[in-house]
């Protein structure tokens, strides 16, 4: 039996598949806003070596913790702002899986 036959039975509500597509959308905004921002702000134009530097590893990772710390607490804040919004999404702003 192949794994992937009980995956081909599977109904996807549209509702659903549509929510997460906006999802990864977001998240994939995000990701790259962040990579933009942190490689503009650790990463000078003009490098010499293929590898990150400790000093970049450093920074890039400060940077990072940094967006990500911000992204929680606006997710906080949205909680707050929005109740019926923090009801369908967990602290990361993501809608978690609901059952039918």
């Amino acid at each position: 039996m192949s794994w992937t036959s009980s995956f081909s039975q599977t109904y996807v509500d549209p509702q659903h598949l549509q929510e997460a597509e906006q999802q990864v959308d977001a998240f994939m905004g995000m990701f790259n806003r962040i990579m933009s921002a942190c490689q503009e702000k650790c990463i000078p134009n003009n490098y010499h070596e293929p590898d990150l530097n400790k000093g970049e590893q450093k920074c890039i990772d400060r940077c990072v913790g940094k967006y990500m710390s911000i992204q929680g607490i606006l997710g906080e804040k949205m909680k707050h702002l929005a109740p019926g919004y923090a009801s369908t999404t967990n602290s990361d702003g993501f809608s978690p899986d609901r059952q039918q």
